[in-house]
């Protein structure tokens, strides 16, 4: 097995379309698809993906290669980043910039990671907001910014480590939960990700128009998109309290019950159940969004920082 078919399945499966995937590893359909049948021919011929559907989805046998493709690929990677930062040791600091979510939950564990591999270096997290991060990552104050925002591609490289789905949290007290109950999905479908398969239909925003909502400031990613899937669900949202972080607004509906709130799917990994919340999925395109690593065009990356991104790339299922 290697590398370049195990990014080919990956692709394939998340763009679910040979063409567009394609497009995505450009390359041509034809190479594509010849290189697809060729790896299934290696694998005693048998179909990783069900080409009688659209989208192409993956078979019981194709879900497999790809879990287990994934662990390999992971393992040569980190075998290779081991071994080119012992060879030229990447010392140094580098200071990267998030929200607080990401410097709570998900940084330390990465940088224990990193530090495993290149005890040389010294990397400070800094927390940050949506007002700040551009003015920061302009000035040098952080090297790198992890978050979900899109930034000016004129000045700033950015390379995607991931995606997540924005859902929809309400205070179980709210008399509307009734209206919903062929829509709640479970906290375990969410870590899993299985409430994308579509075995619980999406939620109806306008049952909604009439409760109070917790959203972020105007500048957020998270605030714009809301405002918008309610607007396409024909109101205007119904304001409660304005807030700086998800987290805040995630734990205000679920403590104090002020409203409902749209969050990140992955605050669910790092946050104890509750019964305090019920949980819906929006079919909208808006509700999936890009995690961006983002630096600097000029003066660009250090070798560290070019070191640590590459790490990330590796970890990115973990984002």
């Amino acid at each position: 097995m290697k590398n370049r078919y195990y990014e080919y399945v990956r692709t394939i499966a998340e763009e679910g379309s040979f063409s567009r995937a394609a497009q995505k590893l450009y390359i041509s359909q034809p190479a594509l698809s010849a290189a697809v049948k060729k790896l299934e021919k290696e694998l005693h011929g048998v179909p990783l993906f069900d080409r009688t559907v659209t989208p192409v989805t993956l078979t019981k046998a194709g879900r497999f290669y790809l879990e287990k493709a994934e662990v390999i690929d992971r393992l040569e990677s980190e075998i290779d980043l081991y071994f080119s930062s012992q060879a030229g040791k990447r010392s140094g600091t580098l200071t990267i910039g998030s929200a607080s979510f990401f410097c709570t939950y998900v940084l330390p564990g990465i940088l224990r990671g990193y530090h495993v591999v290149n005890p040389e270096c010294e990397i400070d997290m800094l927390e940050t907001n949506v007002d700040q991060a551009d003015s920061r990552l302009r000035k040098g104050e952080i090297d790198l910014l992890l978050d979900v925002e899109k930034m000016d591609e004129e000045t700033f490289e950015s390379t995607v480590l991931g995606k997540e789905d924005i859902l929809l949290a309400v205070p179980a007290s709210f008399p509307v939960n009734e209206k919903l109950k062929g829509y709640r999905i479970s906290r375990e479908s969410i870590i899993s990700r299985d409430f994308l398969k579509g075995d619980v239909p999406a939620v109806d925003l306008g049952f909604l128009k009439d409760e109070p909502f917790l959203l972020l400031k105007k500048k957020n990613d998270i605030r714009r998109r809301a405002e918008e899937m309610c607007r396409r669900a024909g109101f205007e949202v119904k304001m409660g309290l304005r807030l700086d972080q998800m987290l805040t607004a995630y734990n205000i509906a679920r403590n104090s019950q002020n409203g409902a709130t749209f969050f990140r799917d992955t605050i669910l990994r790092y946050t104890e159940p509750t019964d305090r919340l019920c949980y819906y999925w929006i079919d909208d395109p808006l509700s999936e969004r890009d995690i961006l690593i983002s630096w600097r065009k000029t003066p660009g990356l250090s070798a560290l920082g070019e070191d640590f991104v590459k790490y990330l790339l590796l970890k990115r299922g973990i984002i």
